[in-house]
């Protein structure tokens, strides 16, 4: 991974001061991000490789980072140490005097990490029914390299049987409401059924109400911790709830005007979220609508193309996706071309 994939977030409540830390993180070449709104911490934060913070935002700053932060104050000073140790801060800092501290500090964070590997956080949603996108979402994972394939969606029929692994041993999201605090992304992959390489966090089935609710603060947690597993994971979610540690939105949209139309609402909802999207065209038995006609209605060039897969839903009903087909592999692998690379 070079620099440039590296995220130092810089999350000051003091503007004047903020623009100070700007001005050092700037002459790294790390990509920075100013996050000023706290509603905006659970999305960005998670995902940072470095957080830099103050008073005003030190304990937002704990709840929502899992990267090493770094804390400021303005010249000239004293350091309040215990806003620092609020956020569990590594280093503290006086800005602008300073400046060739922090600058180093930071330099140091982002250079170890230019010979490690690379994350993602991806969601794949639907902007219709029956447009196969937990299929997608899972053949996207593989194809991918993905650590982990997480069932994001809360009334799921489950991606260990779409994997064909509902027998394999391994924690269901059930499994996972008790206890409290960061989850640790090996330990989630370690825990869970795998196809492969692939770690599959999916939902239980059962007639009966479940006995373990799992809580937003829980559920949140697992996300994030999923999201910072080193070879990525991608998230099979509904389009009203997706999870925030998510850096990029694909949306599958069936050839069809309803779907288009779906499509289209979501797109601009997405994008109002400053939130990363793009579109897959679904073909099904019968299409009404070619790629060029949803750019038009979506206002969203598709970056790929699903043709109808002779055979896919018998082989998902009866054995699992145990073998991706090629169309199948052909549109993952251009996604990820557009995407990940």
């Amino acid at each position: 991974m070079s620099s440039q994939d590296v995220t130092i977030a810089i999350a000051v409540g003091d503007s004047a001061l903020r623009a100070e830390v700007l001005a050092a993180a700037a002459a790294t070449s790390a990509h920075v991000t100013t996050v000023e709104d706290p509603r905006d911490f659970p999305r960005h934060l998670p995902k940072a490789s470095v957080v830099i913070a103050d008073k005003l935002t030190a304990a937002l700053v704990a709840k929502h980072s899992v990267a090493p932060v770094f804390f400021v104050v303005a010249d000239p000073g004293p350091i309040d140490y215990e806003a620092a140790l609020k956020c569990r801060s590594a280093e503290a800092f006086i800005v602008p005097a300073e400046s060739k501290q922090l600058l180093s500090a930071l330099a140091d964070q982002v250079r170890p990490r230019e010979q490690s590997g690379g994350s993602f956080a991806l969601a794949v949603v639907g902007a219709a029914g029956g447009v196969g996108t937990s299929t997608f979402a899972y053949a996207l994972a593989v194809e991918a390299g993905a650590g982990l394939l997480v069932d994001a969606a809360l009334y799921s029929g489950g991606l260990d049987l779409l994997a064909g692994i509902e027998e394999e041993p391994g924690a269901r999201w059930p499994d996972l409401a008790a206890g409290s605090g960061a989850v640790n992304a090996t330990d989630l992959h370690r825990a869970v059924p795998r196809h492969g390489n692939l770690g599959v966090l999916a939902a239980s089935r059962s007639a009966h109400a479940q006995v373990a609710t799992l809580k937003p603060a829980r559920r949140e947690a697992i996300f994030q911790a999923a999201a910072l597993h080193p070879q990525g994971a991608v998230f099979d979610a509904a389009p009203g709830d997706i999870p925030q540690v998510c850096e990029h939105v694909i949306i599958v949209c069936a050839a069809e005007v309803r779907s288009a139309a779906a499509c289209a609402q979501l797109v601009g909802e997405l994008r109002a979220q400053q939130m990363a999207c793009s579109v897959v065209v679904r073909h099904r038995q019968w299409s009404g609508l070619e790629s060029e006609d949803i750019a038009n209605i979506v206002h969203c060039d598709p970056i790929a193309e699903i043709p109808t897969v002779r055979g896919l839903t018998k082989a998902v009903e009866t054995d699992g996706l145990r073998s991706i087909p090629r169309p199948l592999r052909a549109a993952a692998q251009r996604v990820i071309d557009e995407v990940l690379t």
